[in-house]
């Protein structure tokens, strides 16, 4: 069963250009990330969200310590707050349908 991860955050400098959003997925991607997808939104100019799907919750524990690791150097470099994370099981996905 797919898995989705969910947070919104805080920019106190401002969020990131899409430009710069883009790249990072990109190296991601490049990295071999097991994520499906990444949707990544802005709310207003110091904040967004964004929704990764994973394959199985499997493949989302094994990439935690990474995105731990990434969201400790984003908080050091970038002033950068996680202000909510949820995640869980995903049911049903219309692409999937």
């Amino acid at each position: 069963m797919k898995y989705a991860v969910y947070t919104k955050w805080h920019w106190p400098s401002g969020v990131l250009s899409k430009e710069k959003i883009r790249d990072f997925h990109r190296q991601l991607k490049s990295e071999g990330t097991t994520a499906e997808d990444i949707i990544w939104w802005v709310i207003d100019d110091n904040h967004h969200q964004s929704l990764v799907v994973y394959p199985s919750i499997i493949a989302a524990e094994a990439e935690k310590a990474d995105r731990e690791a990434d969201r400790k150097d984003a908080a050091n470099s970038r002033d950068l707050v996680l202000l909510e994370e949820t995640m869980g099981p995903i049911y049903s996905q219309l692409s999937e349908l």
